[in-house]
């Protein structure tokens, strides 16, 4: 019988392999591999998975908040207060992922899905 794939934690995210987790990691546990590198790593979906199996994961930035972060969540107030009151702006992101709202779906200028709304990708700018 095979494991449970492990509990993890996510952001909503296009190219999320959450519902890929469980074939993942029954190939994965062929080779029983003890280090991982996450090329890839978008949502840490995959990281925290093996992470959690017991590897050595190497991947950047989006890991490290969820991988090595030991501080408490509460402890980032200040620094999302700040962020929160900086002007949003029109840039990179918004101008190739920015949707409008359209009833809590984000609606590109094509008509098509944009990923996000512009009012989230106007923060990612200001921050950016």
């Amino acid at each position: 019988m095979e494991r449970e794939v492990p509990a993890t934690q996510g952001i909503k995210y296009a190219g999320s392999k959450l519902k890929l987790l469980p074939r993942i990691l029954s190939l994965a546990r062929k080779v029983k591999p003890s280090t991982v590198f996450d090329g890839f790593a978008g949502s840490t979906r995959v990281s925290q998975a093996f992470s959690q199996e017991g590897c050595a994961v190497y991947s950047k930035v989006f890991n490290t908040a969820y991988l090595l972060n030991q501080k408490e969540p509460a402890g980032y107030g200040e620094l999302i207060d700040y962020l929160n009151s900086l002007k949003p702006v029109d840039g990179w992101f918004t101008e190739h992922y920015g949707g409008l709202d359209d009833n809590g779906k984000s609606l590109g200028h094509d008509g098509l899905k944009s990923p996000w709304q512009r009012k989230n990708t106007r923060k990612l700018d200001t921050v950016r």
